[in-house]
């Protein structure tokens, strides 16, 4: 009996220091990851680099500087036209034109040229959204405008669900987002932890959510 016990003690280190070996391999290679993801995120375009023209403009919703950027764009004539998808409830033109300091031309160019969405409630449906769109309108070409650390997964996701749409990119970088001291503010952290994360699961909801569909 006491024989079988120390076996089985033993038994259960072994499984317990494997375990670890495994989890802290799985760490090593989940920030090597990170770091890469980081090092290759697209950086923002240089003001005065023009942008490629195309029917239309796509804004993800998350950030003032996202729907800045969008409608500047709009404004140079690089689209016809601008859609923000995953507008928040209550939210209208009016407030947006407020937010934007907008002058009475550009609040016309707001009032006819852009397009608010409201369902949209992830990357995934905000594609779908803007693919609906570009069909309304007749759009064969859009320009996806979105925070430099999203523009990889909605990247992905975007060429997968509009493989019609030809889609060029304007990766914005948030102000407060300091990639060269990036590991030394926790809050930064998280956040590119969390989008590298969903950017490796990608693949596999997409999978998921396809056998579920079919």
């Amino acid at each position: 009996m006491m024989r079988f016990e120390t076996v089985s003690l033993a038994q259960t280190k072994m499984a317990a220091k494997s375990l670890l070996i495994v989890l802290l391999l799985g760490c090593a290679f989940f920030m090597a990851g990170l770091q890469h993801f980081v090092l290759t995120l697209p950086k923002p375009v240089p003001p005065t680099t023009a942008s490629t023209a195309t029917d239309g403009i796509v804004v993800i919703t998350g950030g003032q500087q996202r729907l800045a950027d969008g409608f500047n764009l709009l404004q140079s004539g690089a689209g016809k036209a601008l859609l923000v998808s995953g507008v928040g409830q209550g939210v209208s033109k009016t407030i947006l034109a407020d937010e934007l300091k907008l002058n009475p031309r550009e609040t016309a160019l707001l009032t006819c040229c852009v397009t608010l969405e409201f369902q949209a409630g992830d990357t995934r449906e905000n594609a779908v959204a803007a693919g609906k769109w570009a069909q309304e309108n007749g759009f064969t070409s859009l320009q996806l405008v979105t925070a430099n650390y999203h523009m990889p997964r909605a990247k992905a996701i975007f060429t997968r669900t509009l493989p019609d749409i030809a889609l060029s990119y304007w990766p914005v970088s948030p102000n407060d987002l300091d990639l060269d001291i990036w590991w030394k503010t926790p809050p930064i952290i998280r956040l590119l932890a969390r989008e590298y994360a969903k950017y490796l699961t990608e693949p596999i909801a997409n999978l998921i959510l396809t056998r579920i569909n079919d």
